[in-house]
């Protein structure tokens, strides 16, 4: 039997209708993935709405127990004392709920961001994801600065948030640049800052002026009962600022520690 022969024309028509098909496939294969993503993004803005809403709680929360606490022990009511019960277990509450939250946010982002950054670089969501991810990102530096002092990790934190944008040829959020500038001036002491500094201020007011200290570099002398903060200067050594027993600074030295000289 002969094989039969196709019409040329009839073959490329088959062969045009095989190439539409398959683009309808692959456009309509985009366009599920276009779909996910933003049902993923408004699952990202959901869960940033009440990461937000935990926080403004939980600060409204510390304001009022700060406020109940002001008041002194032997003055305080009942009222007053139940209150500082409360507020104190609706704090810690509030805490470990910010904490699931923000983690929670960070793996929810990291998933949607892998595909966005990859697949959809051009998608008004993308822009919105990356936003959320900077901003919490300013978020996370400032907590880790008002823990541990460490600027450098800080910058870090920043800086990838910075990268992610570069990395698809987008503007980065101004105010990334704005904190990574800030955090590299504040990693080292100034003349300026720390002349700021006087006697009788409060460690928070010190912190305030001259830097949150690096956490290595808060030491304690027990047998003095004092300690004394190392602020180092980008030119090398550091400055030394004393507190006593109350928490007050009374001496500060801006050349405590000399650079090292090297041959």
């Amino acid at each position: 039997m002969r094989r039969a022969i196709l019409p040329s024309v009839l073959v490329i028509v088959m062969v045009s209708m095989g190439l539409l098909a398959g683009c309808n496939r692959a456009a309509k294969e985009a366009e599920q993935k276009k779909a996910q993503l933003g049902a993923q993004f408004a699952e990202v803005q959901q869960m940033y709405a009440d990461l937000q809403a935990a926080r403004e709680e939980l600060e409204a929360a510390r304001a009022q127990l700060a406020e109940a606490e002001a008041v002194p022990a032997r003055k305080r009511t009942p009222e007053i004392k139940a209150k500082i019960d409360e507020l104190t277990a609706r704090i810690e509450e509030l805490t470990q709920k910010t904490s699931e939250g923000y983690d929670a946010l960070q793996e929810k982002l990291a998933e949607f961001l892998t595909v966005a950054l990859n697949d959809f670089p051009e998608a008004p969501e993308t822009a919105k994801g990356l936003e959320i991810y900077a901003r919490e990102a300013i978020y996370n530096a400032e907590d880790v600065i008002a823990k541990s002092g460490d600027y450098k990790k800080a910058i870090e934190i920043v800086q990838t948030a910075k990268n992610y944008y570069e990395s698809i040829g987008l503007e980065p959020l101004p105010e990334l640049g704005e904190k990574m500038a800030r955090y590299d001036e504040m990693r080292f002491i100034t003349r300026e800052r720390f002349d700021q500094v006087k006697k009788g201020m409060t460690m928070d007011e010190v912190a305030a002026v001259a830097g949150v200290p690096y956490y290595m570099n808060r030491k304690k002398d027990e047998k003095r009962g004092i300690e004394f903060w190392l602020y180092p200067k980008r030119e090398g050594g550091a400055a030394a600022i004393y507190f006593n027993k109350k928490g007050k600074a009374y001496s500060m030295k801006f050349d405590a520690v000399k650079p090292k000289v090297t041959q």
